[in-house]
């Protein structure tokens, strides 16, 4: 791929993933008074073994500043969404958890986010799916969970 093939599909990249962005927040907003990026930190918590996940990995997956996901987390134990915990490891590290609160928010976000995604993937070839969702995972950092 030359480097203008490279940066028209890292640009249209960008753009659907601005498109589906502002279609998700404005769903998520609307319906469930949920951010899209605190959605994908309670998913990332709703997934995890426990309910649970270290702050530096959830930051790392997020792709955000630790500061900043700090400030996700104050905000979001305020609303009772989530929760931030010492771990019972030898290290102590501190550990984001999802409440009882997040985990009922999250199952009727989830349905919501899910007709949306499949809306916006009815036009691609179900076949081709596999082969693009491995493209772009190719796109993420290896310390970035995949799934």
């Amino acid at each position: 791929m030359s480097s203008i093939d490279a940066l028209d599909f890292c640009l249209t990249v960008s753009r659907a993933h601005a498109s589906l962005n502002l279609k998700l927040r404005e769903h998520l907003g609307a319906f469930h008074g949920l951010d899209y990026e605190d959605f994908t930190l309670l998913h990332l918590l709703l997934r995890a073994e426990g309910g649970r996940m270290a702050m530096p990995e959830l930051s790392c997956a997020l792709g955000l500043p630790m500061s900043a996901l700090l400030r996700k987390m104050v905000l979001l134990e305020k609303t009772g969404l989530a929760e931030r915990t010492a771990g019972a490891d030898e290290d102590n590290r501190r550990l984001a958890a999802i409440r009882p609160g997040g985990r009922k928010l999250m199952q009727a976000a989830v349905t919501t986010v899910e007709a949306i995604c499949a809306d916006a993937v009815k036009s691609l070839d179900p076949e081709s799916l596999p082969q693009i969702h491995a493209a772009l995972l190719a796109l993420c950092p290896e310390d970035t969970p995949n799934a």
